[in-house]
């Protein structure tokens, strides 16, 4: 399976965030999935979610920036539902651009990274100030699109149209504000 740099057009680096979480006992995209589901991105919670758990080692140990980070790494494996549910969790409150800048550079995600900054200052609502940061503070780059990754709209919640009235507005996802414990 191709790397999410091959997606980018780069190489495949050593990660120390995919080491960091794998000495949490993280060591597989499915956990680190399994992870985020429970700190409240439950829209792309597994089919057996509820047989098959994680431990979480707690936000001081890895805060919800490093484990969305995890997910788009460029070592990571590329996966379309990761980059959406990376998108979700980087979506919630209290997260610093700054940390998240900072970290893409790191983990040679920036195109990522950058693509889901710019499709959410489109469409999430309330939040375009905080996006339009987060692209400011990454790298500058003529487009960050990819055919290889996911359309906006699988970001989102789409409702079909209704009778009359037409189609509402989509929303973008955000994780749930009471993670399950």
């Amino acid at each position: 399976m191709p790397s999410v740099a091959n997606t980018c057009g780069s190489t495949t680096h050593v990660s120390p965030l995919l080491r960091k979480t794998k000495r949490l006992g993280l060591a597989t995209p499915d956990s680190l999935l399994r992870l985020a589901v429970a700190r409240g991105c439950d829209h792309y919670a597994p089919a057996d979610y509820d047989k098959v758990q994680v431990d979480d080692p707690g936000a001081d140990r890895l805060s919800d920036e490093e484990l969305g980070m995890a997910m788009i790494s460029g070592a990571q494996e590329y996966d379309p539902q990761l980059m959406r549910c990376a998108a979700q969790l980087f979506s919630g409150p209290d997260l610093d651009t700054a940390v998240l800048a900072r970290l893409a550079t790191m983990e040679r995600c920036e195109p990522v990274l950058g693509y889901i900054a710019e499709q959410a200052g489109k469409w999430d609502e309330g939040r375009e100030a905080f996006w339009d940061a987060l692209v400011a503070a990454l790298p500058h780059h003529e487009g960050y699109a990819s055919t290889a990754w996911p359309h906006p709209s699988r970001f989102m919640l789409q409702s079909g149209y209704r009778r009359g009235g037409g189609a509402p507005k989509p929303v973008w996802l955000r994780p749930r504000s009471q993670p399950c414990p």
